[in-house]
C-alpha cells in the first residue's frame, strides 16, 4: 500500500469533507429512531396530535439534511475515486514508457495491461471506502449501541453479546480469501496474454486450423480464474446472511425479553423504546456488514496493491540532466562485446570488436540468427552488454544516459511501427514541430511521393491501427521517412529495405546518401546489394564477427561473404 497512499494526498481535503458529510448523514439516520420513539411514547400514547406533527416535521427536517449531506458526500467520494484512478493510470502509463526493456520483459505486456485496468479498479476501493464509508462504520456501530443503551442497558447488552460473535465469523470467512484472489489475478494475466497471442496470430491459427486448440488453452485459464473468483465471492457472500441472521436473532431475543419485562412490570422500558432499540439493531447491522465487507475486501485490495507496486519498483530510464545532453560526432566502438539473452543456451553476440569512424557508412551482413538485430539493440541501449563495452566518441555508453544515446541515433527497426492517425502524424513523430516542407522532403526521399499523390487527402490520409491499410513496402518507406526527418549524427537501418523492389531501393538509397552525407550510417541487411556500396562491411555468423573490410576485400578473404554474394547474384566474383 505504500506506493498507493501517496496518490491520495492531493485529495485529503475532499476526503475529509466527504467523510464529514457522510458522518452527518449517518448521525441523522441515528436520530430518526429516537424521534419515532418519542412519537410512540408521548404522541400516540398521549393522543397528542400536534406533538406528533411537530415530531414528524423534525423527522422530515433531519431526513432532508441527511439526504442532502449524503448526496454531497457521495458526489465528493465519486470525484475522489475518479481522480485517484486517473492519477494512478497516468503514473503507470508514464512508468511503463520509461521502463528499461529488461524491466518491461520481466512483467510482460499482459500483466502491465491488467495492472493498469483491473488492479487499479480494485485498489480504488480504498479511496471509495476512505471517503464514503469509513466514517459510517464507527458512527453506526458506536452511535447505535450508545443510543440503544440510553433506552435500556439490559436489552442493549443482548445486542453487544451478538456483535463479537458476528465479527469473529466474518473474520474466519475472510482470512482465506487472499490466496484465492492472488491466483485469480495471476490467471487474469495468463488469460490476457493468451488472448493477445490469439489476436496477433489469428491468420496462422486459421491457416493451420488450430482454433479449437487455442480456445481450449484460453478456456483452461478462464476456468481456473473463474473457479477462484467464484470461491472468493461465495465466501464473501456468506458475510451478509450470517451477520443478518445473528442480528435478527438478537432482535427476536430483545423483543421477547423486552415484552416479558414489560408484562412483568420489572422495567420502565416502553414499546417505543423497544421499537427504537430494534431500529438501532438494524443500523448496527449495517455498520457490521460494512465492516465485514471491508475485512473481506482488504485482502483483495492488498493483492492488487502489491501487483501495482511491482510496476512502481521499476527504476526506469533516468531523465538526463541539461549538462548531459550532447551531440555525438558519430564515432562508435564495440570493445569485446558479448551479449546473452536470459535463459539462452548460447550468447547472441560473442566477443565482438569493431570500430566505426564518424561520417562512415558501414553495413552489417549475415544470415538469419547471426546477431545483427541484437547488435543494433545494444547500440540503441535497448539492452546492456553482458560483457565488454560500447563507446560513443570514446565515452563508455554506461556513462551516458540512455535517452541521450537515442537522441543521437535515428533508427528504423526491423519491425515496422505504424500508428493510427494520419501519414503526416506518423512521419512527424521523427521531429515534432517539423514544417510541411520538411515532412514532404522526407517523404520524397523515402520514395513516398507517388503514393501520396494518388491519395485525395495526401499527407492527411488516415491510417488504421498498425497501418493495416498499407502494404509492407509502404510501411517501410513511411518508417524511413520518419527516421530521415529526425536530424541525428547517426542513422541506423535494421533490414529496412527488405520489402522494397531493387529499383525503389536504389532510388531511395541515392537520395538518402545525398541527404545524410557526412553522417554515420549503419545498414543492417541480408541483401548483398544493400551492403556492397558501404565504406566498410562487417560480417556476422552465429554471433561472431568473422570478417570486415570493403566489398572487394571480403570477396577475397571471407568465405561466408562469398557464399552470400554467390547465392544472391548467381555467380562468383564479378
Amino acid at each position: 500500500m505504500k506506493h498507493i497512499l501517496p496518490f491520495l494526498k492531493p485529495y485529503r481535503g475532499r476526503i475529509a469533507l466527504a467523510m464529514a458529510l457522510v458522518g452527518v448523514a449517518t448521525i441523522c439516520d441515528l436520530l430518526l429512531p429516537a424521534l419515532m420513539s418519542d412519537i410512540l411514547n408521548n404522541g400516540i400514547r398521549g393522543r397528542d396530535f400536534p406533538y406528533i406533527l411537530r415530531c414528524c416535521a423534525w423527522m422530515l427536517l433531519v431526513a432532508s439534511v441527511g439526504l442532502a449531506t449524503l448526496i454531497l458526500g457521495r458526489k465528493l467520494s465519486a470525484d475522489v475515486v475518479a481522480g485517484f484512478n486517473g492519477d494512478m493510470r497516468t503514473a503507470i502509463f508514464r512508468l511503463v514508457n520509461r521502463m528499461t526493456f529488461e524491466e518491461f520483459n520481466t512483467l510482460g505486456t499482459a500483466a502491465l495491461i491488467t495492472r493498469s485496468t483491473h488492479d487499479i479498479g480494485t485498489v480504488s476501493w480504498v479511496a471509495s471506502i476512505l471517503s464514503g464509508s469509513l466514517i459510517t462504520i464507527p458512527v453506526l456501530f458506536l452511535g447505535g449501541v450508545a443510543l440503544a443503551m440510553a433506552k435500556d442497558v439490559a436489552l442493549s447488552l443482548i445486542l453487544l453479546a451478538f456483535v463479537p460473535l458476528a465479527l469473529a465469523i466474518v473474520f474466519l470467512i475472510g482470512r482465506n480469501i487472499m490466496p484465492l484472489h492472488q491466483k485469480s489475478d495471476q490467471y487474469i494475466d495468463i488469460q490476457n496474454n493468451l488472448m493477445r497471442e490469439r489476436l496477433h496470430g489469428i491468420r496462422v491459427i486459421r491457416a493451420f486450423n488450430r482454433e479449437q486448440q487455442q480456445q481450449d488453452r484460453i478456456a483452461g485459464a478462464t476456468r481456473v480464474m473463474a473457479d477462484n473468483i467464484i470461491n472468493a465471492n461465495v465466501r464473501m457472500g456468506l458475510v451478509s446472511p450470517v451477520a443478518v441472521f445473528l442480528l435478527n436473532a438478537a432482535a427476536v431475543l430483545i423483543l421477547w425479553v423486552g415484552g416479558f419485562r414489560m408484562e412483568q412490570g420489572v422495567s420502565a422500558v416502553s414499546g417505543g423504546d423497544i421499537f427504537a432499540i430494534l431500529q438501532y439493531i438494524s443500523l448496527v447491522a449495517n455498520g457490521l456488514l460494512m465492516a465485514g465487507f471491508a475485512i473481506v475486501m482488504l485482502p483483495h485490495a492488498q493483492v492488487a496493491a502489491n501487483r501495482i507496486g511491482e510496476v512502481f519498483q521499476a527504476k526506469g530510464l533516468e531523465e538526463p540532466n541539461p549538462e548531459e545532453r550532447r551531440i555525438f560526432a558519430g564515432g562508435i566502438e564495440f570493445d569485446h562485446v558479448t551479449f546473452r539473452y536470459e535463459g539462452a543456451a548460447e550468447a547472441a553476440l560473442q566477443d565482438v570488436s569493431l570500430t566505426i569512424e564518424p561520417g562512415q557508412k558501414v553495413a552489417v551482413i549475415g544470415g538469419t540468427g547471426s546477431g545483427k538485430s541484437t547488435l543494433l539493440q545494444l547500440l540503441m541501449a535497448f539492452r546492456l552488454p553482458t560483457e565488454g563495452e560500447i563507446r560513443f566518441d570514446g565515452v563508455p555508453s554506461s556513462e551516458i544516459n540512455r535517452r541521450v544515446i537515442r537522441d543521437n541515433i535515428s533508427c528504423v527497426l526491423q519491425r515496422t511501427a505504424v500508428y493510427s492517425g494520419t501519414i503526416r502524424h506518423n512521419i512527424g513523430m521523427g521531429r515534432p514541430g517539423a514544417s510541411e516542407e520538411e515532412i514532404r522532403e522526407a517523404a520524397e526521399i523515402a520514395q513516398l511521393t507517388g503514393f501520396l499523390d494518388s491519395l485525395p487527402e495526401g499527407l492527411d490520409h488516415v491510417l488504421t491501427e498498425s497501418g493495416k491499410n498499407l502494404s509492407g513496402g509502404q510501411k517501410q518507406r513511411l518508417c524511413i521517412a520518419r527516421a530521415i526527418l529526425k536530424d541525428a549524427p547517426i542513422y541506423a537501418f535494421d533490414d529496412s529495405f527488405s520489402a522494397l523492389d531493387f529499383l525503389t531501393e536504389a532510388n531511395l538509397r541515392r537520395a538518402l546518401n545525398e541527404k545524410i552525407r557526412g553522417k554515420t550510417q549503419i545498414v543492417i541487411t541480408q541483401r548483398i546489394t544493400s551492403a556492397m556500396s558501404a565504406d566498410r562491411i562487417f560480417v556476422l555468423d552465429r554471433g561472431r564477427l568473422i570478417g570486415s573490410g570493403t566489398h572487394d576485400e571480403l570477396l577475397q578473404t571471407c568465405s561466408v561473404y562469398r557464399e552470400i554474394y554467390a547465392s544472391q547474384t548467381g555467380g562468383g566474383q564479378p
